[in-house]
């Protein structure tokens, strides 16, 4: 298997937990986007992570640029250690990060494709329901670069364990950060999958232990300033690759024999 993802244009990061029937739901999701083009799936690498599902499942065999990540430490609310795990896999800076319950049309995804490198902008994406209606963005959902995700240290892992309010103080420590929030346009949506979604998992959805943490966090950035409110645990548990595959086709390389020869000119203005 060729190893070589320098051709990958965007990486798509969704993590899941199944504790109920089977991972029916996702295999459905993934059985739709291999019936897009093949020039399109050729630049896109899926990013799958289980976050310690105690169900079984085999993981079926999909021409995709495919990594299958488990995590094994069955810790509750897991949500931003599986997404930070899925962005630092990544091949591409360019980072589309999702849940399982919404899906990408063709031309959303090759719109997100053809944008320039998302440098401090993050953008959200609209969503329309199973009967077309619009609705708001996600407010997890983002097209983003991996590089600004890290350098930030990504999700704050301390709220894992209990639900909720990670996704928010994310948002707020990035903009505070200095990181810009904006939207793809209108006519660049994912759509909610099913209005008979089923339950996936048995989680308590409690609120408290993590609002308050929030609330803690919130009030350190804006007493201490820089670098204050993220506790910069990261990646605290283990993982392995359950699975991985590779495309055979790539799209062609365009010579470029300029790019080395500008080097100094990159040095000089700090431009890539």
């Amino acid at each position: 298997m060729n190893k070589d993802k320098s051709h990958i244009k965007l990486s798509y990061v969704a993590p899941f937990y199944f504790d109920q029937k089977d991972a029916s739901f996702l295999s459905e999701l993934l059985k739709t986007y291999e019936s897009y083009p093949d020039d399109a799936l050729d630049v896109i690498q899926f990013i799958i992570v289980d976050d310690a599902s105690p169900i079984e499942y085999e993981i079926p065999k999909f021409n995709l640029n495919i990594l299958w990540l488990r995590i094994s430490d069955n810790i509750q609310w897991n949500n931003p250690g599986a997404r930070n795990l899925g962005v630092v896999c990544s091949k591409s800076d360019k980072v589309l990060i999702t849940d399982i319950d919404h899906e990408f049309p063709e031309e959303t995804l090759r719109a997100i494709i053809r944008m320039k490198e998302c440098g401090r902008n993050f953008f959200r994406i609209r969503r329309r329901n199973y009967d077309d209606l619009s609705l708001g963005a996600h407010p997890n959902t983002f097209v983003m670069s991996r590089a600004r995700f890290l350098r930030f240290y990504g999700y704050d892992e301390e709220f894992c364990g209990n639900y909720g309010c990670d996704d928010t103080t994310f948002v707020r420590w990035q903009k505070y950060n200095g990181t810009k929030f904006g939207y793809l346009c209108n006519k660049y949506y994912c759509k909610v999958r099913d209005k008979d979604m089923p339950y996936h998992h048995s989680l308590v959805r409690d609120l408290k232990p993590n609002k308050a943490l929030a609330a803690e966090k919130i009030k350190e950035m804006k007493t201490f300033g820089y670098g204050a409110g993220h506790s910069r645990q990261f990646l605290n548990f283990k993982w392995e690759l359950a699975y991985e595959h590779t495309r055979d086709t790539r799209p062609p390389r365009k010579k470029d024999s300029l790019w080395q020869k500008l080097w100094y000119w990159r040095w000089l203005t700090g431009s890539t």
